[in-house]
């Protein structure tokens, strides 16, 4: 789930292409040599253009990313603990998340709506009270394993529930969206729901989140939806998990490198509950 198939089919296809020995060249169009075509800038767009590409290279300084293959297992071992593997590493980021900064974060995934007509995306809201209580119980020195246990279920289930529910028209982001734009569109009130603070603060996304799955041994990169934020896209593979992270250098809050082996450590802890304890899969 929450899958952009799109750029997996895309991606598979071309390196299919690419590895395909067996194409025939007699099959290929003969192509003219490429020509220069020279394009007349005036002086104000060539200082537009120049302004544009300076601030371009500033984001991009500012950038942190740290690409790394996951190896102790992949999608293959959460399912024979009955668990979605999307769910799960959800719930991995999210206790990353709090192990290190102490507080939730609002978390981001993309859900594809492209089964409806003109149909895009929704947003999957990965943090909920049960995401928050897993996280709490897992650093809770005081917890049992089933009690780990117990919460790692509850939290896998309210996000796949609420997956299902986006992946079906039923989220609440595009719809609010929708009905802000309407009423901006026709000079009317902006309802104040839109002003709320413990609105907007929903919307502040630390954690941005995509699962873009492909048989190759590939991964894709995207930066922080905001400032003091994390951006993490995932490919789950049978024995491995690929992830691509990013973060801004001028937050001295986030760090990818944490953020990587925060990670690593819930994905590993989580398994490790599962399969130890007893009755863990009852």
């Amino acid at each position: 789930m929450a899958v952009d198939l799109n750029q997996m089919v895309a991606t598979d296809g071309l390196i299919k292409l690419f590895r395909d020995k067996e194409r025939s060249e007699a099959n290929s169009a003969v192509l003219e040599a490429p020509q220069h075509l020279p394009f007349k800038i005036s002086n104000s767009l060539q200082a537009a253009i120049d302004e544009s590409t300076n601030n371009l290279d500033k984001l991009v300084e500012n950038l942190e990313v740290y690409a790394f293959t996951f190896k102790d297992f992949g999608k293959e071992a959460i399912k024979q603990q009955k668990f979605s593997p999307d769910s799960f590493i959800q719930m991995a980021l999210q206790y990353a998340f709090y192990r290190i900064h102490n507080t939730p974060a609002a978390q981001y995934e993309t859900a594809a709506t492209r089964k409806f007509l003109h149909g895009r995306t929704e947003t999957i809201r990965s943090c909920s009270v049960e995401s928050v209580e897993f996280a709490r119980t897992m650093l809770n020195p005081s917890s049992t394993p089933l009690q780990k246990v117990a919460a790692l279920k509850s939290a896998i289930t309210a996000h796949k529930d609420y997956t299902v529910q986006a992946l079906n028209g039923f989220g609440v982001d595009r719809h609010l969206l929708g009905l802000k734009l309407i009423a901006q569109q026709n000079g009317l009130p902006i309802p104040e729901i839109f002003s709320d603070t413990s609105y907007r603060k929903s919307l502040h996304m630390r954690v941005s989140t995509s699962q873009v799955a492909s048989k190759c041994d590939g991964f894709m990169i995207y930066g922080p939806l905001v400032e003091d934020g994390y951006a993490c896209c995932y490919n789950p593979r049978p024995n491995d998990i690929n992830f691509g992270t990013t973060a801004f250098k001028s937050c001295s809050e986030t760090s990818t490198v944490e953020f990587k082996q925060a990670i690593e450590s819930s994905l590993v802890e989580m398994l490790h509950i599962l399969v130890t304890t007893p009755s863990a899969k009852l």
